[in-house]
């Protein structure tokens, strides 16, 4: 055998035996009545899916790579992720090993690993095509890491395993994110959605009472809030009763940051209010009639989709 051919046998080998090692951490998901797709096991009871996938919230058929059949129930979601979470109360699951996402680079080889109910594993080879900071989705939530995939995903593998030549998990695949291919969500963002869920049920939406949009900050004012910051969210509108109106914000403010994340965007001020910031006391800066102000304010949790932010 030559050495090409000894090179290529030892890399068959190692990517079939992180598949092997992989798939204990993967499940089949019949996410609709004619359609399976995959999970992957995050804690012994709790399995991360694609969201967009999922048609069910109860009685939802799982199956281990090893033949044992489970129920899932709908803990959650968050669409903004393309992340469901599942809870089963009758199979204890193996989560697999996290990758270190420091040692992720583009051009690193990968298999999707899914899992079908009548065809076993569902493995898919490619390779990490970019690999980023934290990245906004078009559905206006936050990847903790943007890693996306140059690999062909079968329909099964939405919610498949990425892992690398370890089996060590690089996040979850789905196509539901970019227009034109898929990407990874990492573990850290599936971590945030679940304990969002295990804790309060639900994703909480913080509720400011303010119609906005984005203006630039004069450089003349920008070393008044101590940073470079060109560009903060003028207050249009201010709801009765809201927050914002008893935190004595006005029309005309400008918001810069809250609880020092800054407001460059509206989407800023979408993802500033998410999750833990609920219920709690907030410090926010503004600009007022040229002058740098500070307002602490109790952000609420909005309870209808139309409600302002």
């Amino acid at each position: 055998m030559s050495t090409a051919q000894t090179t290529l046998r030892n890399l068959s080998d190692s990517l079939a035996a992180s598949v092997d090692t992989s798939i204990s951490g993967v499940v089949a998901v019949r996410a609709a009545a004619y359609r399976v797709s995959s999970g992957v096991a995050i804690r012994p009871d709790l399995i991360a899916v694609a969201d967009h996938t999922l048609k069910r919230s109860d009685r939802i058929p799982v199956q281990t790579a090893d033949g044992r059949n489970a129920s899932a129930t709908l803990l959650g979601r968050d669409p903004t992720v393309d992340v469901a979470i599942l809870k089963v109360s009758d199979l204890t699951l193996t989560p697999l090993p996290s990758a270190s996402h420091d040692t992720l680079k583009a051009g690193m080889l990968v298999t999707v690993v899914g899992l079908t109910m009548d065809a076993g594993p569902s493995v898919s080879l490619g390779m990490l095509g970019a690999v980023s900071g934290p990245r906004r989705t078009w559905r206006s939530g936050v990847l903790d890491r943007f890693i996306r995939l140059d690999v062909n995903l079968y329909p099964s593998q939405s919610g498949a395993a990425v892992v690398n030549c370890e089996g060590q998990f690089v996040g979850l695949a789905t196509p539901g994110l970019l227009r034109h291919s898929a990407v990874a969500v990492p573990l850290a963002t599936i971590d945030k959605v679940a304990e969002e869920l295990v804790k309060q049920g639900r994703i909480r939406q913080g509720y400011l009472g303010v119609g906005v949009q984005p203006v630039a900050i004069p450089e003349s004012l920008r070393a008044k809030i101590g940073d470079d910051q060109t560009s903060g969210l003028i207050v249009l509108t201010v709801e009765t009763q809201s927050p914002a109106e008893q935190g004595s914000l006005q029309i005309g403010d400008i918001l810069v940051s809250l609880d020092g994340k800054p407001l460059a965007d509206v989407d800023d001020l979408h993802q500033a209010l998410r999750g833990e910031i609920v219920g709690k006391r907030s410090e926010l800066l503004i600009l007022r009639g040229g002058e740098a102000l500070r307002r602490e304010i109790e952000i609420s949790e909005r309870a209808r989709k139309s409600d302002p932010q």
